[in-house]
């Protein structure tokens, strides 16, 4: 379970990279860029099946501050 736990990212902004796991150099991959889309809120790298999940309450610390 903890496996799975460690393809789970939770992000500020629906726009995401992903390379692939850096701590290991044969789990890499190119570099790709995702959408999450805001009526899932989600997005699976198709590479390494890396979760990255939208945070709408850390994107609002994150957007204000830009906003200034």
């Amino acid at each position: 379970m903890s496996k799975d736990k460690a393809k789970l990212e939770v992000v500020s902004a629906h726009k995401v990279s992903c390379s692939g796991e850096l701590n290991d150099p044969s789990q890499g991959h190119p570099v790709v860029w995702l959408q999450i889309p805001e009526e899932i809120g989600y997005v699976i790298c198709p590479y390494c099946e890396k979760k990255f999940v939208y945070d709408k309450e850390k994107s609002g610390t994150d957007q204000s501050a830009n906003e200034h």
